[in-house]
């Protein structure tokens, strides 16, 4: 009996749970592929931009963990532009790649309103590792030159804008309010006016999150110096000037959107249902109606509660339905029936600044300071820990076979 090939497309969070569920059985033959070799845990970009650490704490190796599971796992390095559901093929750059099942976790983007006139052009999104890398550059840069041209004491303000009051938005000026507080002890004779404007439209950080989250944001926040203005919405930018509300302008020298995403431009490519952040509708299996054979997992896709409410685009939901759509593949491929997809959110944390996070786990359970940084340190070094071992599986399996090919045995 043939084999059967399922493709998955993103090794973002959803990707990689899909092939931590199918591979292990053994019962197919995956492919893995990305426009990038590693995986991005986008969760500690925060930290990454205001430099708490390096480039290879929030980067896994893709090559590495497909090669940990064996020849029957392949990663292909290729960006999907379309799919040609009549013939079962995923087309790329140069090639295409045939499946009897398809998984699309190809994820989101940062929404740059198309209304918002010079948004694109004057910010920064950080969903990927190129653009957090190029923001930390340029903002480092940028400060050096200030230091440098004002011999080492900058007495004109340096202001960072960050539009957006969700979760990415309010971990990034909590950590860079805490590095530029940090900096400023650690260097007493440059940059002590330095300031971080977090733009929010509603009256609170967080909306829409438990109020025990919010409080303990909004504290820190405050602590920190961050400047939250409220109930406005961005309507344009320049370059180094945004106007709110139509009316009140911000100067910056530097700016960040966190403001919504949009899902991956490969749903253009698909004439399937979708919502106004252009993700697929899928059905209670994780199916893509009207294609067989097709799944969608993570930020690419609607996903909805047992209830019908839509879930957060958050890492946890994308690892939920990665690992619920690779078990109802595995049962398709087995001829069993597959199970509906109950998913919730089981809990939130929100990493503050420096040691610090609040943390809410199963609606009871409430941590906040520097207990829960190490609730949510334990949770993230762990998964990360996790994949890292995989990986060290598959790196050594190939480091046997470079030394077999080279003595001749």
């Amino acid at each position: 009996m043939k084999r059967q090939r399922v493709v998955i497309v993103g090794g973002g969070y959803a990707g990689v749970k899909a092939l931590q569920t199918l591979a292990p059985s053994g019962q197919c033959d995956i492919v893995l592929i990305d426009q990038h070799p590693y995986h991005y845990l986008q969760t500690e970009a925060y930290e990454l931009i205001a430099n708490e650490c390096s480039m290879t704490r929030v980067t896994i190796d893709l090559v590495a963990l497909c090669l940990s599971y064996g020849e029957h796992v392949t990663f292909i390095k290729d960006t999907i532009r379309e799919i040609d559901f009549e013939h079962k093929c995923a087309g790329g750059q140069s090639s295409c790649h045939p499946y009897d099942y398809l998984l699309l976790c190809s994820g989101s983007r940062t929404a740059f309103h198309t209304s918002v006139p010079g948004l694109r052009e004057h910010s920064h999104g950080v969903k990927t590792l190129p653009s957090a890398l190029a923001f930390k550059h340029q903002f480092e840069q940028r400060l050096y030159d200030r230091m440098e041209s004002e011999g080492g004491w900058c007495s004109e303000p340096f202001n960072v804008v960050i539009g957006g009051g969700g979760l990415s938005g309010v971990e990034i000026a909590a950590e860079m309010a805490n590095y530029i507080r940090v900096f400023h002890l650690d260097n007493t004779l440059t940059c002590d006016n330095i300031h971080i404007f977090l733009i929010i439209p509603h009256e609170n950080v967080l909306e829409g999150m438990e109020p025990y989250l919010i409080q303990k944001a909004t504290e820190r926040l405050t602590r920190l110096g961050v400047k939250i203005i409220r109930h406005s919405r961005i309507t344009s930018v320049e370059e180094h000037t945004l106007i709110l509300n139509n009316e009140e302008s911000i100067c910056f020298d530097f700016m960040i959107f966190t403001g919504g995403i949009i899902a991956s431009t490969l749903t253009t490519t698909i004439e399937s249902e979708k919502n106004k952040k252009s993700q697929l509708i899928i059905d209670e299996y994780l199916r893509v109606p009207l294609y067989e054979g097709v799944f969608a997992a993570g930020d690419i896709a609607e996903i909805r509660s047992t209830d019908g409410k839509i879930l957060p685009p958050t890492a946890q939901i994308a690892e939920q339905s990665g690992t619920e759509a690779g078990k109802n593949i595995l049962a398709l491929i087995e001829g069993r029936e597959m199970d509906r997809v109950s998913m919730k959110i089981e809990g939130m944390m929100v990493a503050l600044g420096g040691k610090y996070a609040a943390i809410s786990l199963f609606g009871r359970i409430r941590f906040s300071g520097f207990a829960g940084y190490l609730i949510k340190t334990v949770i993230m070094r762990g998964y990360r820990y996790l994949l890292h071992r995989q990986c060290t599986k598959g790196m050594d399996g190939l480091s046997k076979t470079k030394a077999q090919c080279h003595t001749g045995f």
